[in-house]
């Protein structure tokens, strides 16, 4: 199948599903960091093997873990249904700059100039590609 003989998107969704689609992926993205983290701090010290697994399993941020990846997917999926690929993929780089801003607000991880400004950079970027999106 050529790229000219591909459908048409028709949304299947209100006019506010485009905006959470937006919010949703990166907002899950980051609670998904967050029990990754919480995980990797549950498991520090031990060394990697079985009992590492059989720890990482028994420790409740793991399920947390899986539930929202899961809940990702989900969502992942809804919204390639409604966006375009190019459109759509952009929108999950905001997660970097939710991430950043929850490690230093909720885990109290410093925050450089750098960040800041490669921060801004991404959300502008986000900004641009969503251009054509959000005029359709």
């Amino acid at each position: 199948m050529t790229v000219e003989a591909l459908p048409l998107r028709r949304s299947r969704l209100g006019p506010t599903a485009k905006p959470a689609a937006w919010v949703a992926m990166p907002v899950l993205g980051v609670c998904s960091q967050y029990c990754a983290e919480r995980v990797a701090h549950a498991l520090a010290g031990a060394s990697l093997g079985l009992g590492w697994l059989l720890a990482a399993a028994r420790t409740p941020w793991t399920e947390a873990w899986i539930g929202l990846e899961i809940l990702t997917l989900a969502t992942w999926m809804v919204v390639l249904t409604e966006l375009s690929l190019s459109a759509a993929f952009p929108m999950t780089a905001a997660g970097y700059v939710l991430v950043i801003g929850m490690g230093w607000t909720v885990l109290g991880e410093p925050m450089s100039l750098l960040q800041l400004v490669g921060g801004a950079a991404i959300l502008a970027g986000v900004w641009l590609l969503g251009q054509d999106e959000c005029e359709a």
